[in-house]
């Protein structure tokens, strides 16, 4: 496939990085030298300088032979108007980043819809419904459903006192010892993503993407000495859009949250405190350690630092979690700084660039697959396939199957059973089937499937 990337930014970058290691055609534009000199040294894509919306820039980027256009540059206009460019140009799928705070009633939004664009990412709002799966998962990094929610998977990471550190995963009881609750499909050690076996080591600091049953992997997550905890009581710092999307978010779901958020400019609480009816509203500095434990910081189950500024994020989730908060995330800008976080004690961080560009990639695998995860601490992805009827895997035991390197099978739902696989398995017609698999062999791992 034949894909314009225009920004080369974080999110940008991103995106080209990984398309290239699936064998894409990529070109990346920007009106920044240094960004597209740092493009060229590091990618191997064809990227020149130019204005995103510019019809001369487009066609010297032969528009009119390309399948994809991800235009995630900083301007909602220029995305949108090179959308629309692209679309007169016969190009099949477009996706525009739309950094509008209220994007869903704004013309913006009208916009795009009439002229065909497939997926408009509002940045906020994607880390708002990130953070909220997170306060439902406590202690993960990362959390997805997939199978309507039958079937989580988590992304934790492996503490120095672990019970499981230095042994393999055979000899894990609970785990390698018989049929287990859930699966260990990836692990992120350092730079390098393993699809691990009966005998791989599990260190301390690993990532582990772990995925089983919904209703047995909270209650099985001792046999990897973590500690679960229901989450009611969240505490918001920062009432930007992010802040006031969490909130928002969890004033609508079913479960009865106790919410309280604090912002330190008095007129943005007041437009808060209208909006959002069952959240207590809270004035003051983020940092002052004796109004966050003044007003239960240490008493929280979730803590979650959302600010506009990396620094103060960094501060108060600190705070909250040397006082006591049993679970703490933070918001991250630069990705870079993303996998130091856990170092500082801190639960979980996430990054608005990653996020979105995670998302890109999920709408990307569309057609292919029902739906996808891309993890932001481990390079394996998550995809959810349906068995077609002459597939290659069909009809036989896994043990039996050829499987390409870099994938694993994570589970199988046939008809109302969902199974954690095991080599005797056999996946039939029309099997709905969780797969891992590193991103040079997500071509390799859809084709098994006959998608």
């Amino acid at each position: 496939m034949r894909i314009i990337v225009l920004g080369a930014g974080e999110v940008g970058y991103h995106v080209a990085s990984r398309l290239i290691r699936e064998q894409h055609d990529v070109v990346v534009i920007d009106h920044s030298p240094e960004l597209i000199q740092r493009v060229k040294e590091e990618l191997d894509v064809l990227a020149f300088r130019g204005h995103a919306a510019s019809p001369q820039v487009l066609e010297d980027a032969e528009i009119d032979r390309t399948d994809m256009l991800i235009a995630v540059t900083s301007s909602d206009e220029v995305n949108l108007v090179a959308c629309l460019l692209a679309r007169q140009s016969g190009v099949p799928s477009c996706i525009a980043r739309i950094n509008e705070p209220d994007f869903r009633e704004t013309a913006l939004m009208q916009a795009g819809k009439h002229i065909g664009i497939d997926l408009l990412i509002n940045p906020s709002q994607a880390v708002a419904e990130e953070v909220c799966r997170l306060i439902k998962s406590p202690g993960a990094e990362e959390a997805a459903d997939f199978l309507e929610g039958r079937v989580k998977l988590l992304v934790f990471r492996v503490q120095k006192l672990a019970p499981i550190v230095r042994h393999r995963l055979r000899d894990i009881p609970g785990i390698g010892d018989g049929p287990a609750p859930f699966l260990i499909a990836a692990i992120q050690r350092g730079r390098e993503t393993l699809i691990p076996t009966g005998n791989t080591m599990i260190e301390a600091d690993d990532h582990l993407l772990v995925i089983g049953k919904s209703d047995l992997l909270r209650d099985n997550l001792h046999l990897l000495g973590i500690v679960s905890h229901s989450a009611r009581k969240v505490f918001i710092i920062g009432g930007g859009r992010v802040g006031y999307n969490v909130a928002h978010m969890l004033e609508q779901d079913e479960t009865d949250y106790d919410v309280r958020l604090l912002e330190q400019d008095p007129a943005r609480c007041q437009m808060l405190a209208g909006r959002l009816p069952n959240t207590l509203v809270l004035h003051g500095n983020a940092t002052d350690l004796k109004l966050l434990r003044e007003e239960g910081v240490t008493d929280m189950d979730a803590v979650i630092a959302v600010t506009n500024d990396e620094g103060t994020n960094l501060i108060a989730a600190l705070l909250a979690k040397t006082n006591g908060a049993r679970g703490v995330i933070t918001l991250i800008k630069r990705p870079d700084l993303v996998p130091l976080v856990a170092a500082l004690g801190i639960d979980a961080a996430i990054s608005p660039r990653l996020i979105t560009a995670g998302a890109i990639l999920r709408h990307l695998r569309r057609g292919q697959v029902l739906s996808v995860f891309t993890s932001i601490n481990t390079e394996a992805e998550t995809l959810e396939l349906v068995a077609a009827r002459r597939a290659k895997i069909v009809g036989k035991p896994l043990y039996k199957v050829k499987m390409p390197p870099g994938v694993l099978v994570g589970a199988v739902a046939h008809d109302d059973e969902i199974l954690i696989p095991r080599g005797d398995t056999v996946i039939q017609e029309n099997d709905r089937v969780i797969v891992f698999a590193l991103p040079a062999a997500v071509p390799q791992a859809a084709k098994l499937f006959g998608a």
